[in-house]
């Protein structure tokens, strides 16, 4: 792994309560959630192929049969 940084903030705590409800909410640290936000605001495009791909394959996202899919299809 490559040498990192360590990075102090300070947050007011509602700030810090609502990262926290969200990092809880996608099943991830608030200094995972931290990292990802500041990647996307300030290191946009510049991200390797690899790491997206590492990111999507750790997402939860929900399963739906697609007799589902087509079911809300056909009420839309």
């Amino acid at each position: 792994m490559a040498q990192t940084r360590r990075a102090q903030i300070l947050m007011e705590p509602d700030e810090y309560a609502r990262l926290s409800r969200i990092a809880r909410m996608r099943r991830v640290s608030v200094a995972a959630l931290v990292r990802d936000a500041v990647r996307e605001k300030y290191f946009a495009g510049k991200e390797d192929p690899v790491g997206a791909a590492r990111r999507i394959t750790r997402m939860t996202l929900p399963v739906i049969e697609w007799h589902e899919v087509d079911d809300l299809l056909g009420e839309g």
